[in-house]
C-alpha cells in the first residue's frame, strides 16, 4: 500500500561499481527528455543520474521514441527505460522494480468547442494518442467494450499529439497530466474532467539485467523518500515549481469525480445487459464488471442502508487486508479505530438521509496502525432495487503518501533546509502581497536586510559546521526578539530579510519603531558566542514603505542600500534608506554604464607627467590614465579606476594602457634623443592577478617591438601582500624579460620589510600625502628621511612624488633622494605636447 511505503526499512548495500548501464530516453518532457548532450533529464531522468552517481553506475545514453524503446528493452538492446507505467502485460515482457518513482495518471485535452465530459462523448471523435502507450491500450479496450466508434490518430509523442489537436487535426489527445499541466496552455488546449488510470511509474529493465541492479534502485528511492531534504524531492521542486497541494487537489477531485462516473455508467450498462442476455452471459458480464472495477487504483465499495458493506472492489480488500468474504456484512468498526468509524458513520448516514453527494477529505486510522491516511472520498446514494431503500455508494482514492509528498517538496521549495525559515521565494511571495496595491493599507511597513559582519571568517577559522550552527542561533535569536506577526526569512547564505507590517500610520512613530526593534536585533546577535567565542555582529539596512507605487524589487534595493551605509560605516550599526543614499546609487549606475561605452567612443586618454633627476634631466615618464566625458567633462581617476576595478572594466581598459604606453616605447625607440626614457604604468591588482597577465605582456612587447627594459610596471603594497608567493612568480617571471618594477605610494599601506628584501623591486616610490607636510612635520620628515635611508641600504632607487616646491626639491636632494616627479617639474599632460611644455 502507497501509505505504508515510506515505513519500510532501507538495506545499506555496496555500490556495483563500474557497472555501464545503457539508457532509452524518450521526449516526454517534463518527466523525461534528451538534453543537448543526450543525457536523460527531466524527472525521471535527472534521478535517474542521481542514482547512479551515487551506485558509481556509468551511463550512456540511446534516444529512441517511445515505442521503439519499448522494443530495444524487450530485446535486450538496452538496460533500462525511465517513465515506464507498469502494466501486467508490461510485467510479462519486462522487469520492473518495486518502489514505484512517482504516481501520475492520464487525461484527455481538448480546444475550445462542446465539452467532452465522459468516455461515451468520444463518439466520433478524433482522438490523438502516443503509438503503444498505457493511454492507447485502456481507451481501445473501454472504447470499444462499449462499442464507441473512436477515429484513433498514432503519434509517436505527447507533443505531437497536441499539435495536432492545436492544427485541427485531431479532436483531442490523451497524455499524462505532466505534460499535460505543462503544455497544454502553450497549445491552446484545456483540460477535460475525463481523467483515468492512475498509474505508477517505474524504470523499467531488460528481462536480461541482473535483479542487483532493480534492488538497489528501490533502496535507494526508499531511503531519498524518507528523507525532506533529498536529491528526490530537490528534483520534484525543480520540475514542479509551481505546483502546491492546493493547487493539486482539484485534479483529484476530477478523478474521483471521472471514477464515479465511469462506475455508474458501467452499472447503467450492466443492468441493461442483465434485461437482455441469458444467465450464462449475465455471468460472464458480472465477471466482466468485476474485472474491470478491480483494475481501478481506487477504494470502491457500496454498503446496505444499515451501513454494512454490500460490495468491495480488490484495493478494499488489500487496505483491510482481508478477503471479500470476510468484509461483506461487516461495518466500518471492524476495520477502523472507534473514532474513526464514528467520524465515517456519521458522513455515510447524512449522505443516505440527505440524498446528496458528497466529496470529502477523510482522516482514518486502521486497527493495528498508528499513522492516519486521508483519503479523497466521493459518496453517494445508490438505489440498488425499485422499493428498497437507497444503499450508499463510494470511491475512495488514498492521498496519505501523494500529500506527504507534496508536503515535503513545498517545504523544500519555500523553506530553508539549514534553519527552517522561509527562503527567498516565499518572502518575494509575502512581499508581493504586501506591495500589492489591492491590499494597500494606510500602514507603514518595513524590510530589514540583516548580514553578519565578517561571517566568511567563522567558516575559514573554524569551519563550515561551526558557520552553520552560528546561522541557526541567529535565526533563532531573531524570531525570539521580533513580534509573532513578523516574518523572517534567509534570504541568502549569511543575510536574513525582517518584513514587518502594521508598524502604524504615522512615519515618525514608525520609524521609531523600527529602529527599536533593529537595535534589539543588533544586540541580540552581539551576544552570540560560537564554540571558540569568536565574536559576532551584524550590521542592518532598512526600508520603511507604504505599498502604493513600489514594487518587490524596488523595496528590497532601498534595503540594499541602506545595508551598504551600515557595512561601510564599520558594522555592527543599522543604516535607514533616504533619497539621497538612492541619488548617488543612481548616479553610480549610470557612470558604471557611460565607463562601459568610453573605451568604443574613444573617450580614454593617457597623459604623461615627467621624472627628472636630482640635476633636472628627464629620465622618464609615468602613465596617468584619464577620461573625457562628452556631458561630465574630465572624470576624476579617484571616481572611476575604483568603479572599473570593481565591475572588471579595468581589464579591458589596463590592456589598452599597457599596448598605448608599449606603443609609445618602441617609437621612442627610434628616436635617440628619447630612447633612454622609460615609462611606468600603475597596473591594478585585480589585472595583475589575471592567470593571463604574463603572457598579454610577453605578446603586446612582442607585437609593439617596445624595450622590455624601458617599461617599468608600478605595483601596490596591498597586492603584493595579497598573495606574496603568486606575486612573487609573476614578477621573476616578467623581471626575466627585463621589465622593471616599482613599490607605488609607499607608506600608504602594509609596510613590511620582509617583502621589500625578497620581491625583484627596482624602484620605491615615497606617496605625496608624506611630501605634502615635509617641511613643516617633523614626522613626516622623519618617516621620508628613513624610507630613503631604507631604500638606499637594500639598493632601490627613491622616487618622491608629488613634489611642487623647490624647498622640498632641496631637501630631498639633501638627505639622498635623487628622483622626483610633480608640479615642480610639469603637470600631467597628452603626449604630442610632453616636451614643448617642459
Amino acid at each position: 500500500m502507497s501509505g505504508t511505503l515510506l515505513l519500510g526499512g532501507c538495506l545499506a548495500a555496496t555500490p556495483l561499481s563500474a557497472e555501464t548501464l545503457i539508457v532509452g530516453v524518450y521526449h516526454n518532457p517534463p518527466k523525461l527528455f534528451a538534453d543537448d548532450e543526450g543525457r536523460p533529464r527531466g524527472v525521471l531522468g535527472d534521478l535517474l543520474q542521481a542514482i547512479a552517481k551515487e551506485e558509481q553506475w556509468q551511463l550512456e545514453s540511446l534516444q529512441c521514441d517511445f515505442q521503439h524503446c519499448l522494443t530495444l528493452l524487450e530485446e535486450g538492446d538496452i538496460d533500462l527505460l525511465p517513465d515506464v507505467a507498469w502494466s501486467e502485460d508490461r510485467a510479462q515482457r519486462m522487469m520492473f522494480h518495486e518502489e514505484p518513482v512517482m504516481h501520475s495518471w492520464s487525461q484527455l485535452y481538448q480546444r475550445e468547442g462542446p465539452e467532452v465530459n465522459a468516455i461515451f462523448d468520444l463518439e466520433q471523435q478524433r482522438v490523438a494518442v502516443v503509438s503503444g502507450s498505457v493511454q492507447q491500450d485502456y481507451l481501445a479496450a473501454v472504447t470499444e467494450r462499449f462499442d464507441i466508434n473512436v477515429t484513433w490518430l498514432p503519434v509517436s509523442s505527447f507533443a505531437k499529439g497536441f499539435q495536432a489537436v492545436a492544427d485541427g487535426d485531431a479532436d483531442l489527445v490523451a497524455a499524462n497530466h505532466l505534460f499535460g499541466d505543462w503544455r497544454a496552455h502553450d497549445y491552446g488546449l484545456r483540460d477535460t474532467p475525463v481523467i483515468f488510470q492512475p498509474a505508477r511509474l517505474f524504470y523499467a529493465a531488460s528481462p536480461q539485467l541482473s535483479d542487483e541492479i532493480l534492488n538497489r534502485i528501490d533502496d535507494v528511492l526508499r531511503l531519498w523518500k524518507q528523507d525532506s531534504g533529498s536529491i528526490y524531492y530537490e528534483t520534484l521542486s525543480a520540475w514542479r515549481a509551481k505546483s502546491t497541494p492546493s493547487q493539486l487537489t482539484p485534479t483529484w477531485i476530477w478523478w474521483g469525480g471521472g471514477l464515479l462516473i465511469l462506475l455508474l455508467v458501467l452499472a447503467l450498462l450492466g443492468n441493461i445487459l442483465l434485461k437482455k442476455l441469458n444467465r450464462d452471459q449475465l455471468t460472464n458480464h458480472e465477471a466482466l464488471l468485476a474485472t474491470i472495477l478491480d483494475s481501478v487504483d481506487a477504494f470502491i465499495y457500496i454498503k446496505s442502508p444499515s451501513l454494512k458493506y454490500r460490495y468491495v472492489n480488490r484495493r478494499i480488500s488489500e487496505l483491510f487486508n482481508q478477503s471479500t468474504e470476510n468484509i461483506v456484512g461487516k461495518r466500518d468498526a471492524d476495520f477502523f479505530d472507534a473514532e474513526s468509524a464514528e467520524a465515517t458513520r456519521k458522513i455515510d448516514q447524512n449522505v443516505l438521509d440527505s440524498g446528496k453527494k458528497v466529496t470529502i477529505e477523510e482522516h482514518s486510522m486502521l486497527q493495528g496502525e498508528e499513522h492516519v491516511r486521508t483519503f479523497l472520498s466521493i459518496k453517494m446514494p445508490l438505489t440498488m432495487a425499485p422499493g428498497e431503500a437507497p444503499s450508499l455508494c463510494g470511491i475512495s482514492t488514498e492521498l496519505t503518501e501523494y500529500l506527504e509528498m507534496q508536503s515535503k517538496t513545498h517545504r523544500l521549495a519555500f523553506y530553508d533546509a539549514l534553519t527552517g525559515l522561509p527562503n527567498r521565494r516565499r518572502l518575494m511571495e509575502l512581499l508581493a502581497d504586501v506591495t500589492d496595491q489591492s491590499n494597500c493599507t494606510t500602514n507603514f511597513s518595513a524590510i530589514f536586510i540583516v548580514d553578519l559582519d565578517n561571517f566568511r571568517l567563522v567558516n575559514d577559522i573554524q569551519g563550515h559546521e561551526s558557520g552553520d550552527q552560528l546561522l541557526i542561533n541567529v535565526a533563532e535569536r531573531l524570531q525570539i526578539h521580533l513580534p509573532q506577526e513578523a516574518t523572517v526569512a534567509r534570504f541568502s547564505s549569511d543575510e536574513f530579510v525582517v518584513l514587518l507590517n502594521t508598524l502604524g500610520e504615522q512615519q515618525s512613530k514608525a520609524t521609531h519603531k523600527a529602529e527599536r526593534l533593529a537595535r534589539q536585533l543588533l544586540e541580540a546577535v552581539a551576544k552570540l558566542r560560537n564554540d571558540r567565542a569568536l565574536p559576532i555582529t551584524a550590521s542592518i539596512g532598512i526600508s520603511l514603505f507604504k505599498c502604493l507605487g513600489l514594487s518587490v524589487n524596488s523595496v528590497l534595493q532601498q534595503a540594499d542600500m541602506a545595508l551598504q551605509q551600515a557595512k561601510a560605516a564599520g558594522g555592527n550599526t543599522l543604516r535607514f534608506f533616504n533619497m539621497e543614499m538612492q541619488t548617488s546609487v543612481l548616479e553610480r549606475a549610470r557612470l558604471e554604464g557611460d565607463l562601459h561605452q568610453a573605451l568604443e567612443r574613444d573617450e580614454l586618454s593617457l597623459h604623461y607627467q615627467v621624472q627628472v633627476d636630482h640635476q633636472g634631466v628627464t629620465t622618464g615618464v609615468e602613465a596617468l590614465l584619464r577620461w573625457y566625458h562628452p556631458q561630465r567633462g574630465w572624470v576624476s581617476p579617484a571616481t572611476f579606476i575604483p568603479l572599473a576595478e570593481e565591475n572588471g572594466l579595468i581589464l579591458p581598459i589596463g590592456y589598452w594602457v599597457l599596448k598605448s604606453a608599449c606603443e609609445q616605447l618602441a617609437k621612442w625607440a627610434q628616436q635617440p634623443a628619447y630612447s633612454a626614457l622609460t615609462i611606468s604604468v600603475n597596473v591594478s591588482s585585480v589585472q595583475f592577478q589575471q592567470p593571463e597577465f604574463v603572457r598579454d605582456v610577453e605578446g603586446l612587447l612582442a607585437q609593439t617591438q617596445a624595450p622590455p627594459s624601458r617599461l617599468v610596471l608600478e605595483v601596490t603594497e596591498s597586492l603584493l601582500m595579497s598573495e606574496p608567493t603568486r606575486v612573487r612568480s609573476t614578477m621573476l617571471k616578467l623581471r626575466s624579460q627585463g621589465i622593471r618594477f616599482a613599490l607605488d605610494d609607499f607608506g600608504t599601506g602594509y609596510s613590511s620589510l620582509s617583502y621589500l628584501k625578497r620581491l625583484p623591486l627596482d624602484e620605491l616610490k615615497i606617496d605625496q600625502s608624506f611630501i605634502r607636510e615635509l617641511l613643516t612635520d617633523k614626522t613626516d620628515a622623519a618617516i621620508v628621511d628613513t624610507t630613503i635611508l631604507l631604500a638606499v641600504s637594500l639598493g632601490l632607487t627613491v622616487v618622491a612624488e608629488g613634489v611642487e616646491k623647490k624647498e622640498q626639491f632641496d631637501w630631498l636632494k639633501g638627505h639622498g633622494c635623487y628622483r622626483y616627479q610633480g608640479y615642480l617639474f610639469g603637470r600631467p599632460t597628452p603626449i604630442e605636447y610632453l616636451f614643448e611644455t617642459y
